[in-house]
């Protein structure tokens, strides 16, 4: 039975704040993964409508690498995996407490029912330095962590997208240096 109160339902609270994902709660193993990147998407977080904004990003198109605009939902509750691929500062190179994680990854991304999908590798930083400084970084993790997984796993190429957002889609505000790690990340999500 539910226990209502004041006209909310508990269950409809502990499911609403369920579906919000802190900076600790990160995917860890390939059955996770598997299971987050094979969800149907929800439309939206909250039971605010939603709203659209337009961000700069880096990507590879028609094989250059160049800055463009793409509009991002920040409601929208789409199959992500936020996974912890860390790096130093101003660094590009994968550090070896990650490759744990990207095995466990390139496991997932093998399995029935992911191994046909499209994957946008997405590459985050923290707002240490210029817009322009930290969108090159961020593609360049981004494209980091998909060189690895087409070694290790031989995943192919035209299965792996990349894209760099720079500072503009942080986990936590830039205000210490933990959160600033959080933030300098690598997510990856089904690509549209």
């Amino acid at each position: 039975m539910k226990f209502i109160k004041y006209g909310v339902c508990i269950t409809c609270i502990t499911a609403f704040l369920g579906g919000m994902v802190s900076a600790q709660d990160y995917h860890t193993n390939s059955a996770d993964m598997v299971k987050e990147l094979t969800r149907k998407p929800v439309k939206y977080r909250s039971f605010t409508p939603a709203k659209k904004r337009a961000i700069k990003v880096v990507q590879r198109i028609d094989q250059k690498v160049e800055e463009t605009t793409i509009m991002v939902d920040d409601k929208a509750d789409v199959p992500k995996l936020k996974v912890k691929i860390e790096f130093d500062v101003n660094s590009a190179a994968l550090k070896s407490t990650s490759f744990a994680l990207l095995r466990e990854v390139g496991t997932a991304l093998q399995t029935e029912g992911v191994k046909q999908k499209i994957i946008m590798i997405n590459g985050h930083t923290d707002s240490d330095g210029s817009d322009a400084y930290n969108l090159r970084l961020s593609f360049e993790r981004a494209e980091a962590v998909k060189a690895y997984l087409r070694a290790a796993y031989g995943i192919p190429d035209h299965r792996l997208q990349v894209r760099g957002y720079g500072e503009m889609m942080p986990l936590e505000p830039n205000d210490s240096y933990t959160n600033k790690q959080y933030n300098r990340r690598v997510e990856f999500e089904i690509a549209n």
